[in-house]
């Protein structure tokens, strides 16, 4: 038997918070000494920043940039750009501390540009995705959502986004890579975070290509995976479990979770996935796992949670994507996920929060 991967150690959760709490502390102190105009007026300036790191993603100017230091000319002649342009997109970037500009003219890769590269850790597609000109224009429309209450992006493009990407091939791949980024962002404090290896038998619901499961099956080598989804966002998923090893340990059923599910496993896994509903589809999907779930069998919802409070978040931002993108989509409180696990006949074991801006929810049969 293949030697089970080891979970990267990561500092505790009390530690990351208190962190936080004191930098926002700096932040709302920092905000407090200007006026209201200045501080918004510093925020608006994204608004410039965030086209300029489309800009350089799209071209991949960090992996150009990734052994030496170049000026915007030596890249644009590799790319055949406006070298003058370029120059001005890179000079803005640097400013802001992404890249970073060399006394003698040249720019040069640092801690941030690197999450530019198309390797561990990467948020290229991210990036590429969010700031892509599909989301740019839906995010135009949000105007929509808030006069009417429907999805803004029907409303822009004529159609859902499910049905968007399955017309468009290329922006449904970008889709794609843009979540195994977002999903090997979190992946460590979510292995740090739960003790899966406790499962016989553990079903990924609209697990996608596997990743998260493949992961799961590493740190577990007693456990095997059923990963659950439609046939399309299935299509790399043996190419995943084979590169993680756990192909023997893994089978792959397509389906639509809303009609049916796996029957009969320890742990189900919803990750992403409640965000994208309605709560009445929520429940519904709910309580299909519930109908096929054992006696003893746990629901994990791996999700951002809307904190208590007025404090910074990062869900509530995040909330206005879906907003915009899924009609009924929505972040939740901790207590919507418990009204909605209750409708559902589950009951809300314990919530687990993690380092990063996503929590644990465990759930399973009120009995």
């Amino acid at each position: 038997m293949r030697k089970p991967t080891t979970v990267q150690k990561l500092p505790p959760v009390w530690l990351i918070k208190a962190i936080n709490t004191f930098r926002n502390f700096l932040v709302q102190l920092n905000r407090k000494l200007f006026p209201g105009n200045v501080v918004l007026y510093e925020q608006f300036q994204y608004l410039w920043l965030l086209p300029a790191l489309y800009v350089a993603a799209k071209f991949d100017i960090a992996t150009i940039l990734k052994y030496k230091a170049l000026t915007a000319k030596d890249i644009s002649d590799q790319l055949h750009l406006d070298s003058a342009n370029l120059h001005r997109i890179m000079r803005a970037l640097s400013s802001q501390g992404i890249f970073k500009e060399l006394r003698d003219g040249r720019f040069a890769i640092n801690g941030m540009a690197k999450a530019l590269l198309e390797e561990k850790g990467s948020l290229r597609y991210l990036i590429l995705h969010h700031l892509g000109p599909v989301n740019w224009n839906l995010m135009s429309n949000l105007e929509y959502s808030v006069r009417t209450g429907k999805d803004a992006f029907t409303d822009k493009y004529g159609i859902g986004i499910y049905d968007f990407l399955r017309e468009n091939p290329e922006e449904s791949a970008l889709f794609d890579k843009s979540m195994s980024n977002l999903s090997d962002l979190g992946l460590a404090p979510i292995l740090n975070a739960y003790d899966f290896s406790a499962f016989n038998l553990i079903a990924d619901i609209g697990g996608g290509e596997g990743s998260l499961l493949a992961n799961i099956l590493n740190i577990s080598p007693g456990s095997r995976g059923i990963l659950f989804d439609t046939p399309e966002a299935l299509k790399k998923a043996p190419e995943m479990v084979a590169r993680h090893h756990v192909a023997e340990r893994t089978t792959i059923i397509s389906g639509n979770f809303f009609t049916s599910i796996p029957e009969s496993c320890d742990l189900y896994i919803l990750k992403n996935i409640i965000h994208n509903w309605s709560e009445e589809e929520s429940v519904k999907l709910l309580m299909n796992i519930r109908l096929a779930m054992s006696p003893k069998g746990r629901i994990l919802i791996i999700e951002m949670v809307v904190p208590e409070g007025c404090g910074p978040s990062l869900a509530r931002l995040l909330d206005i994507q879906m907003m915009a993108t899924m009609l009924g989509g929505r972040e939740r409180t901790g207590e919507e996920y418990r009204t909605i696990l209750k409708k559902s006949g589950l009951k809300l074991f314990r919530m687990i929060p993690t380092i990063a801006p996503i929590c644990l929810i465990e759930a399973g049969k009120d009995v």
